[in-house]
């Protein structure tokens, strides 16, 4: 069990920095799904909503009946969350 990804009440900025959290809430509604089951349940800036998040880039379906991500989906999605902040941060001047 990820300890993470069932509480709520803590904050994203126990992982992320305020940059980062701002990359993650522009990338976060380009992994929604389209339907309601497809959506990122946690409240913003939690940090299971960033796990959600991460977990998607990482390959993860989001449905609720599938299992939870595991390490390596969160790895790979961690991975690639770094190359999007890095591209973000240029973009931004």
């Amino acid at each position: 069990m990820l300890v993470g990804r069932d509480q709520p009440q803590l904050s994203a900025e126990l992982t992320f920095s305020a940059e980062q959290q701002q990359c993650l809430s522009q990338i976060a509604p380009t992994v929604s799904g389209r339907t309601l089951l497809q959506q990122n349940p946690y409240p913003p800036l939690s940090l299971p909503w960033a796990t959600w998040i991460i977990a998607r880039l990482g390959g993860w379906s989001g449905h609720p009946s599938q299992k939870p991500p595991g390490i390596a989906t969160l790895v790979r999605g961690l991975r690639l969350f770094q190359s999007l902040f890095q591209g973000w941060k240029l973009a931004l001047g």
